[in-house]
């Protein structure tokens, strides 16, 4: 099976070259995408419309990450850790763009955030959770595998919503 972002029974597959292109500065922080619905549920690609790369001490990287996710306009979070590979975070951009893209299609919560390198668990709030996507990534005759991650956290999102339903 191949394709940008084909899902295989290990994994996801992409082709190298229609990862995204993007070049973090050489530190501690989050990319942040602003994404538009998809306009058909079976398209491949979706336009990023906006991207920052916002300077985050990594202690604070994982909280950080899923307060700026809450925000209308953001739509996908990755963190990107100065010594994490720039290929892991282009990945981790490309399956978090699929998973926003599947969980709107589907009604789910499409507030996504993604790592190319796992955080460290002294960092992770309480009631946050983080899973490994295995990706596999075809540049011509070559497979790499690669690791990303996924921060879980809907249990911090249900919780707000009680408390400001109690105000």
């Amino acid at each position: 099976m191949s394709g940008a972002g084909a899902a295989t029974a290990a994994g996801w597959e992409f082709d190298a070259g229609q990862l995204p292109e993007f070049l973090p500065r050489p530190c501690d922080g989050l990319i942040l995408g602003l994404l538009p619905e998809p306009l058909e549920a079976d398209s491949e690609a979706q336009q990023m419309l906006l991207s920052d790369h916002m300077q985050v001490d990594e202690d604070v990287m994982v909280g950080a990450s899923i307060g700026i996710a809450q925000l209308a306009p953001v739509g996908l979070v990755v963190l990107h850790r100065r010594f994490t590979a720039l290929m892991a975070s282009r990945v981790a951009w490309a399956v978090g763009i699929r998973l926003r893209r599947q969980r709107l299609t589907t009604g789910d919560l499409s507030r996504v955030v993604m790592a190319g390198s796992k955080p460290n668990p002294d960092v992770i709030p309480d009631g946050v959770t983080v899973t490994m996507h295995r990706v596999r990534v075809r540049d011509h005759k070559v497979v790499s595998l690669i690791e990303v991650w996924e921060v879980h956290f809907l249990a911090l999102v249900l919780a707000a919503r009680e408390d400001s339903a109690l105000l």
